[in-house]
């Protein structure tokens, strides 16, 4: 759903300055452009996290058009967090590693296609995620991937970027204890040896997750997986990369709007690819919608003719 709002020209980019420091120049491209263009710009910086929930809590809406989140997906998981409810639209300026959100909502980067994006694109109301009080906007995961996010600090990923992710995977592959989860759907229960609950159909950039996915539906796409251990991951992440994911055999899509998620008491939780505490976990869709500035939200594919009739456990 589209939602009308007032021309965008009072614009307040919130920004991550230890996101993306090869893609600075591109944001002060923008920034140029867009002053260019009429926008009056002003930019607050974070410095620790947390600080883009405050900035962005702490906005005037009598002068501010638009909240713009300048840095990874984690940036704009913050700055989100600090704007559902304000009726402030979010728009984005991708400086992370992944750029999820980028790829889901298909936003060009060149320099022309974002201010124009952040200035006259529509803006659309989306359902975000709400885990342990926390909002997401695209996942939240449990497991396997969970434990490599935790393990990436941000100083090995500025060293590697998304070399970080695949470093630390291999790293973790033998010494992962692998333990059992149990996901309750809508009331009907799971196993699991990981989990991803996503909104969107990317994962780990543009690598299809969940075809079914959207950020405008209120439910989520539960990415359950069956098996364990090395030789399983290695098997996941192959499928991953090459667009097979979601019909791999040992991998069930489960559609839902109430998820909860018990297991080790320490097991580690990832919301929009940063650590978010650990279990137990509960996930729902949020009251409240958030305006999210995008290019045009692409058509969804077909729906899955291969997945499986959901077995409960």
């Amino acid at each position: 759903m589209k939602i009308a709002l007032p021309p965008r020209r009072q614009i307040v980019i919130i920004l991550n300055p230890l996101a993306g420091a090869r893609r600075q120049g591109r944001l002060r491209a923008v920034i140029a452009r867009l002053r260019r263009m009429g926008g009056q710009v002003r930019v607050e910086t974070t410095a620790r996290a947390g600080d883009a929930t405050r900035l962005a809590r702490q906005i005037d809406p009598t002068a501010c058009d638009v909240v713009v989140a300048a840095g990874g997906d984690g940036t704009i998981n913050e700055v989100a967090n600090g704007l559902v409810g304000s009726h402030l639209p979010l728009a984005i300026i991708p400086l992370g590693t992944a750029n999820v959100l980028a790829a889901e909502i298909g936003l060009a980067q060149d320099t022309q296609s974002l201010a124009s994006t952040i200035l006259d694109g529509p803006a659309v109301a989306i359902y975000p995620g709400i885990a342990n009080g926390r909002y997401f906007l695209l996942m939240a995961g449990v497991g396997f991937d969970a434990e490599v996010v935790a393990a990436v600090t941000l100083r090995f990923k500025r060293w590697f970027g998304k070399a970080a992710y695949v470093m630390k995977s291999l790293a973790l592959l033998l010494r992962y204890d692998y333990p059992h989860f149990r996901i309750r759907i809508d009331g009907r229960d799971y196993n699991a040896r990981s989990a991803i609950v996503t909104k969107g159909r990317f994962y780990a950039g543009r690598h299809m997750c969940a075809p079914n996915g959207g950020l405008t539906k209120p439910t989520f796409e539960v990415c359950i997986f069956e098996r364990s251990g090395p030789l399983a991951v290695l098997r996941y992440g192959a499928a991953l990369l090459f667009g097979r994911l979601p019909y791999h055999r040992h991998v069930r899509l489960v559609s839902g709007r109430d998820i909860s998620v018990e297991g080790p008491a320490r097991a580690r939780v990832q919301g929009d690819g940063d650590a978010f505490g650990t279990l137990p976990l509960h996930i729902g869709v949020a009251a409240e919608t958030l305006a999210l500035v995008t290019p045009a939200l692409r058509s969804l594919p077909a729906p899955l003719h291969e997945s499986r009739v959901p077995q409960g456990s």
